[in-house]
């Protein structure tokens, strides 16, 4: 898990789904890790304590990223589940 960056001090390891999305948006994971970290919450609904989505405006557009906390055996990493891009609200 070294090869990763941290967010939080954990690293960043997208799923199979999100890392498709990242390949068609033209984006990584350092990417990921600058838009959870200077991003703005914008969770249209409550979520679960450890999951967090967060905002960044590019281009006129909003890029949305959703990430979870997973812990798995002595381990514990943010799972990327999604990330997107939308017209800008």
């Amino acid at each position: 898990m070294d090869s990763y960056p941290e967010f939080k001090g954990r690293p960043l390891i997208p799923s199979a789904a999100a890392q498709r999305e990242l390949d068609e948006l033209g984006y990584d994971l350092r990417f990921v890790k600058h838009v959870l970290e200077e991003g703005h919450d914008c969770a249209a609904s409550r979520r679960r304590a450890n999951i967090i989505e967060r905002c960044v405006a590019r281009k006129g557009k909003e890029i949305r990223v959703v990430a979870a906390l997973v812990k798995w055996e002595d381990k514990a990493f943010w799972r990327v589940i999604h990330v997107g891009k939308t017209g800008r609200h």
